[in-house]
């Protein structure tokens, strides 16, 4: 089951997002620095109704974020897609310990699902270059690369994606 989070899944969205971090950083992924995404960050996701969860035996073992808000960095993609509406996805976590494409892929149609019901014709994206995994997994999923992007506070660049609903 797939729900839109609450404000009581704070710490345990919190939590999640701290294994994955540790997860990652065994495997040498510096996708998400130790302070990102902190509590501010997934409250007001919470709060615009953005951020949805997936549990398992009633604990939150996934989230993903879908928001129409572009980020300012996207500018300077030469996008496939020129016109259209747009959607994004941000902050797809799946708990180590559940971490399946399988269950990746549920959370992702899931949001496209949404998107696509909202009238929204285009999602977009962006993965850190270093994980190859979500790399594979968002090009399975029927995603295009479109460009990257350099964020201030990361040592290497972000890739972009896109796909049409």
């Amino acid at each position: 089951m797939i729900r839109t989070a609450k404000i009581s899944d704070l710490d345990p969205l919190y939590s999640l997002i701290k294994d994955c971090i540790d997860d990652m950083r065994i495997k040498g992924i510096e996708q998400w620095p130790n302070w990102y995404p902190d509590k501010n960050v997934l409250r007001n996701d919470i709060l615009s109704s953005v951020l949805f969860v997936t549990e398992y035996k009633s604990r939150i073992i996934g989230m993903v974020v879908l928001s129409p808000e572009v980020p300012e960095v996207y500018k300077s993609i030469p996008w496939e897609y020129k016109s259209g509406k747009v959607n994004s996805i941000h902050r797809l976590a799946v708990h180590p310990v559940f971490k399946t494409p399988e269950m990746g892929k549920k959370l992702v149609e899931y949001v496209e699902g949404l998107a696509k019901k909202q009238g929204y014709d285009i999602i977009r994206l962006d993965t850190y270059s270093k994980n190859s995994a979500a790399d594979k997994f968002y090009r399975k999923m029927g995603y295009q690369y479109a460009g990257d992007i350099h964020l201030k506070f990361m040592p290497e660049h972000y890739q972009c994606f896109e796909k049409a609903l």
